[in-house]
């Protein structure tokens, strides 16, 4: 049920300073979805407690989880031509490729502040201690998986990657666990296939990590939010890619040289291919 719904079933039990307060949030939806509990209240002329108690009025834990509530609506509202689109009228008076890259570069500068070197140390420790590595992702964030997933696997590492979650998900998961590892990736939309997928991990005991720019999402073992862009505006895997190619290079300081000799033999293998090819070709 959408937060006007709920509001508008709670109408009769909501003070003067519960109305005051829903108009800010609701008048630009984007924007409130972000302001903090003592932000709203300053703006609606209200004590700041009055925003956590509106809050669970309307069924909520607390003001943080009604507002991630909104700004997944919000996001979850905003289809792919309307955020194109707003690219596209951003970039006037300079190139859509300028525009792009100070989008990419912005996006960038924040993900050192959200995700510290503590959680990627404990994602780079589960990565090499685990016996096999599922890697979850639907959508866009399924090319990441299989991208992410090569880079395991040239680094020595037995990984799978799961790009639909249907009958490749339960061939996949029937043979899970403890001592393997569930790396899944949820971008902008809800995913129920890798909510399910985590909950089985769990029943095997096997560890978990998501990468997600979601604010409400599956529980895991280790959780990185990313920011992959303004809300409301095209964004891009640059970001979440970050993350994975600072894993795969954590890998290689971390595993004593497993890593640098894996890719060692793959440059091998590949020289004999292309040997195998060059002889074929003169033939």
């Amino acid at each position: 049920m959408l937060i006007e719904d709920i509001i508008a079933e709670r109408q009769a039990d909501l003070t003067a300073s519960d109305r005051r307060l829903v108009d800010v949030l609701l008048t630009d939806k984007t924007e409130g979805s972000f302001l903090a509990a003592h932000e709203i209240a300053e703006r609606a002329g209200v004590h700041p407690s009055t925003a956590g108690r509106l809050a669970r009025k309307l069924g909520f834990k607390s003001y943080r989880h009604m507002r991630d509530e909104l700004r997944n609506a919000v996001l979850s509202d905003l289809d792919a031509s309307r955020r194109i689109r707003k690219r596209v009228d951003r970039a006037v008076g300079q190139t859509l490729l300028q525009s792009v890259v100070e989008g990419e570069i912005q996006a960038l500068s924040g993900l050192v502040t959200q995700v510290d070197q503590p959680t990627i140390d404990a994602s780079t420790e589960w990565l090499r201690e685990a016996r096999r590595i599922v890697v979850m992702g639907e959508s866009h964030a399924s090319s990441l998986a299989e991208i992410f997933v090569r880079r395991l696997k040239r680094s020595g590492y037995r990984a799978v990657a799961v790009p639909h979650l249907d009958w490749e998900a339960a061939d996949e998961l029937i043979s899970l666990t403890s001592e393997d590892l569930l790396f899944g990736m949820i971008f902008r939309h809800r995913s129920t296939g890798i909510e399910r997928a985590f909950r089985i991990a769990s029943e095997a005991k096997a560890r978990t990590i998501l990468l997600t720019d979601r604010v409400a999402a599956p529980r895991a073992g280790i959780t990185m939010t990313v920011r992959r862009g303004e809300v409301g505006e095209f964004h891009s895997l640059t970001v979440p890619m970050a993350i994975c190619n600072t894993l795969i290079l954590e890998l290689s300081t971390a595993d004593r040289g497993h890593s640098l000799e894996a890719l060692a033999k793959l440059e091998h293998l590949r020289c004999t291919f292309e040997g195998t090819r060059n002889v074929r070709r003169k033939r």
